[in-house]
């Protein structure tokens, strides 16, 4: 990513970015560590690292460089995402690794995030804490750690197989921008992780964690306008209804006639005019490209109506409509502030044709 870009995307986001980097071999103390000599203004990391340093969770070398390019090990890793989630150090259980006892100044960390069922070990019984810290690794830290929104989006990468352990801690890490890769198409999985880019990772998913909460309000205010159990009526008669499942997350839309049912079904559910105030923006059906909601609400809202209308067919038995289309995959699409979110749902669309 590019400095002017990078720098972009960090203020767009701006709640408070932060997160990990790394110390390794005889720190100074987090008091003096607010600058770094190999640190420069226009470094990518610059940011990242910084913001680190200025709340003491990592600090550099007593000759005043921080050495963005050196290996993290995995006791570092541990102490940096340990004090970026504010996780109790002192109280904690022994992790049971055969390389690791209390006396070591980097015991609480790695127990503290093992016991939030954050960290493993290897399958001989030892952490390794001085092996280097790898990308893969890293991945699955990051997203159990700051619990990062699950991917949907296909893997991208050629060298990460789709039967790889980190293969879906890899793919929420891009999906979450945590990382865009090595390149478009290769991770890297084995390859280590330096200090400069811990720093960018954990500060990225950081801030993750902390929109987490205005992400999950705001899908909750969706998710009940869009679940509303509504009926509109006609000169007394009823001509269209929702109803939402949460067992299923299936939303059915019924048209109880084909001409002004069908037009009624535009007031329920997703179509309702309250989303956009919420900060939705686009509708995708199936597999079909997004439909922009806020340009052009009428003409957006006949666009996802004949979507879905093109899916109906005539079903063998007619008691739930004359045409159906059932289980559409329709997702939501927005953002809360700068930060991008989705929510998916079924939908039943049931339309009686009338006499």
């Amino acid at each position: 990513m590019k400095n002017s870009a990078r720098k972009s995307f960090l203020s767009a986001l701006s709640l408070s970015l932060a997160a990990g980097a790394v110390v390794v071999a005889a720190p100074t103390s987090a008091d003096a560590a607010t600058s770094f000599r190999d640190v420069p203004t226009d470094l990518d990391h610059h940011d990242s690292i910084m913001s680190l340093a200025e709340r003491g969770i990592i600090t550099g070398y007593e000759d005043g460089t921080f050495r963005p390019d050196a290996k993290l090990t995995r006791a570092h890793a541990s102490k940096i995402i340990a004090m970026s989630l504010g996780l109790n150090t002192t109280n904690v259980k022994d992790p049971g690794f055969k390389d690791i006892n209390e006396n070591q100044w980097y015991y609480g960390y790695v127990a503290a995030l093992a016991n939030a069922g954050y960290i493993t070990g290897f399958e001989d019984g030892t952490f390794r804490p001085n092996a280097p810290m790898t990308r893969a690794q890293t991945a699955k830290i990051l997203d159990l750690s700051y619990k990062l929104p699950k991917a949907a989006a296909d893997n991208p990468f050629t060298d990460v197989s789709n039967s790889a352990w980190y293969v879906n801690h890899v793919r929420t890490l891009v999906e979450n921008k945590v990382t865009k890769g090595k390149t478009p198409t290769t991770f890297e999985p084995n390859a280590n992780v330096t200090r400069a880019h811990m720093a960018s990772f954990v500060v990225r998913s950081e801030n993750f964690q902390k929109v987490t909460k205005a992400v999950e309000e705001t899908k909750a205010q969706i998710r009940a306008i869009v679940n509303e159990n509504s009926v509109i009526e006609k000169d007394g008669e009823k001509i269209a209804e929702a109803s939402f499942d949460p067992t299923s997350n299936t939303l059915t839309l019924t048209a109880y006639d084909l001409d002004e049912g069908i037009k009624a079904v535009q007031g329920l559910g997703f179509f309702s005019d309250k989303l956009p105030a919420l900060g939705l923006t686009d509708i995708r059906i199936g597999d079909g490209e997004p439909v922009n909601v806020i340009e052009n609400r009428t003409a957006a809202k006949q666009q996802i109506q004949d979507a879905m209308v093109d899916l109906l067919k005539t079903p063998s038995n007619t008691a739930n409509g004359d045409l159906v289309a059932d289980d559409i995959k329709v997702r939501l699409l927005g953002h809360t502030g700068d930060v991008e979110f989705w929510d998916d749902f079924n939908v039943n669309l049931h339309v009686f044709i009338g006499e």
